[in-house]
């Protein structure tokens, strides 16, 4: 007898050409979301776009994909417009960005399974990415103390603003950051919460991105 494979958040999917970490599950295992190991660091959209494409799915990104692709088609605009589907579109067939639940279900993956915010979980979950060539969620670059990168989902709020998860970090914990920097230990939740569109490049606290496959 032939059993279907089965997989738990933190696994590495690899198959039939299709790669990425797993970070969610059904009931079976047998069937779930992967992250793609890459991110993207730049704009949701540029300015020449309207405030909303009606992109308003709150729990699949891959529909707010084709109503994207909709809007395109009926006002004559191209993808350039909208550099983070752009390049989602490049990685290949089935990738999307994911909506606000899908998000929920990533913080949740490499948060260790909470939204009370871990910096050890989450350098432990980036560990997984970077083994097949992906990068980490924590912005270790020179200027900044460790900043969690925020990451955009694929759901419109309104006014020309998205959904993105970012850490909400307590008042006592900011202080000791303000003080200790990097060398603080940060404390607070991972959230979601409304931002503009047109943010983004690598600047000190980026907005990024992640794409996301059903399998």
């Amino acid at each position: 007898m032939c059993y279907a494979k089965t997989y738990k958040v933190g696994d590495i999917y690899d198959e039939n050409g299709l790669k990425g970490v797993v970070i969610s599950v059904d009931a079976t295992g047998e069937h779930g979301l992967i992250m793609h190991p890459e991110g993207f660091g730049g704009r949701w959209c540029k300015n020449e776009v309207e405030k909303e494409t009606e992109a308003f799915d709150e729990n699949d990104g891959a529909k707010n994909m084709e109503i994207l692709e909709n809007y395109i088609k009926e006002t004559g605009k191209s993808w350039e417009l909208f550099p983070l589907f752009e390049w989602c579109r490049g990685l290949g067939e089935g990738w999307y960005i994911p909506a606000n639940a899908e998000l929920k279900a990533l913080a949740s993956a490499i948060n260790g399974g909470t939204m009370d915010y871990s910096e050890k979980n989450i350098n432990n979950f980036s560990k997984i990415v970077k083994k097949i060539g992906g990068k980490g969620f924590i912005n270790k670059g020179f200027g900044h103390p460790d900043e969690f990168m925020n990451i955009y989902s694929s759901t419109e709020v309104e006014g020309g603003t998205v959904f993105a998860l970012y850490f909400k970090e307590n008042s006592s914990s900011a202080r000791a950051t303000a003080m200790l920097g990097k060398f603080a230990k940060r404390k607070g939740t991972l959230e979601l919460a409304p931002v503009y569109k047109t943010l983004g490049n690598i600047i000190v606290k980026t907005q990024y991105a992640r794409a996301v496959h059903k399998f």
